[in-house]
């Protein structure tokens, strides 16, 4: 497809034909990007249902590519995302997949990497309307849609840790808008998901990495409004 026509899809406040599969698209693997903390080194992307279906078409591949490199999605360069990867040091591998039939129809899977961090699972779906879902991080159940400032924790499931959390935003006087808990057995690894009415501090975010309790820990910026209508 000619650039031209590109941009007529995704640009440039990126309603296209179908928020879903762009504007939304690009929100999800922002997303994905600030969970994981960075921009990834490597990245494989499994596509279900509609996505992989009429995803070319609708530039879904293009968006996801622009969204983990940082872009906005009224970024001249979204058309280029493909070409300008490799240039930032990104290296993509996109497939089609079946989740199954309870899966969102329109549901990516990262698979993130990078010489500095483990490799992490990051599964969202883009709900219409440029609004997205991260479901799932690591096999831990998430529910993180990018509307509020969020720390994301994972940690011992040790008694008190969450209740440590708690205290540590209170003190910096954060307000606690929502938080949740998943686990996948007691005395095990837990993520905390815990959405904010501010951001963390650098000085909060550092010592709660720097906790022994902590595996890891990252600080999901709020996300730009979603716009557009399915």
């Amino acid at each position: 497809m000619h650039d031209d026509g590109i941009l007529n899809i995704l640009g440039p406040v990126m309603i296209g034909p179908s928020s879903s599969h762009t504007a939304g698209a690009l929100r999800l693997a922002r997303l994905a990007r600030e969970v994981f903390g960075r921009q990834p080194d490597q990245a494989e992307i499994g596509l279900h249902g509609s996505f992989a279906r009429t995803g070319q078409g609708h530039g879904t591949h293009l968006a996801l590519v622009a969204g983990l490199l940082g872009m906005s999605a009224d970024d001249a360069r979204i058309p280029r995302a493909m070409a300008l990867a490799p240039e930032a040091g990104l290296r993509v591998a996109i497939k089609d997949l079946d989740l199954g039939g309870d899966a969102h129809p329109n549901t990516a899977v990262f698979l993130l990497r990078s010489a500095d961090r483990p490799e992490m699972r990051i599964v969202g779906s883009s709900l219409g309307g440029g609004r997205v879902r991260v479901s799932e991080i690591n096999g831990f159940e998430a529910g993180i849609d990018g509307n509020l400032d969020t720390m994301v924790v994972a940690h011992a499931d040790w008694p008190g840790v969450v209740a440590r959390l708690a205290s540590a935003m209170a003190l910096y006087e954060l307000n606690i808008a929502g938080m949740h808990v998943s686990r996948k057995g007691k005395g095990g690894e837990a993520l905390t998901v815990i959405e904010l009415d501010q951001p963390c501090p650098d000085a909060l975010c550092a010592a709660i990495a720097g906790s022994p309790q902590i595996k890891w820990s990252a600080r999901v910026a709020r996300l730009d409004p979603p716009g557009g209508a399915e």
